[in-house]
């Protein structure tokens, strides 16, 4: 498998804004052979499917919109990282990461290694501790 975009700065990404967007083209300009390939916005999880919480939504649609989003799986070779962009990390984007590992793994069974990135522009010492001390790599391209 690989992935749907070839590594390199584009005009725009699906899903990342702002900062995330200045972040993303820092570490690429960093680490130009880092990945091969990228896929962008991936879709994990099941989402929410209900015309009862928004009725002017299909069931599908609604589902769609609620599932969890992953800002960038890069590829090496056959070999997907789960890589999240931020600008600044704090306590909530290792819950992101694990519950993105958790469903992309749940989706994916035959994926052996899955290593976890975060890329961001500010990350205080506790945060970064934290985070390796869950095997999680960090990247501050600031």
């Amino acid at each position: 498998m690989a992935g749907k975009f070839n590594y390199e700065k584009r005009h725009k990404y699906p899903h990342l804004l702002g900062d995330d967007v200045f972040a993303w083209n820092r570490f690429i300009d960093l680490h130009s052979d880092f990945f091969d390939t990228v896929d962008y916005d991936i879709h994990v999880g099941s989402g929410i499917s209900s015309n009862e919480i928004s009725p002017d939504k299909g069931p599908d649609q609604y589902r769609n919109l609620t599932k969890k989003r992953i800002d960038v799986i890069g590829w090496k070779g056959y070999h997907p990282t789960i890589v999240e962009v931020k600008k600044r990390v704090g306590l909530d984007t290792l819950g992101q990461v694990l519950g993105y590992e958790f469903f992309y793994r749940k989706e994916h069974p035959e994926i052996i290694t899955l290593p976890l990135l975060v890329i961001c522009l500010f990350i205080g010492q506790d945060d970064l501790e934290v985070l390796e001390h869950f095997h999680i790599s960090v990247m501050n391209v600031s």
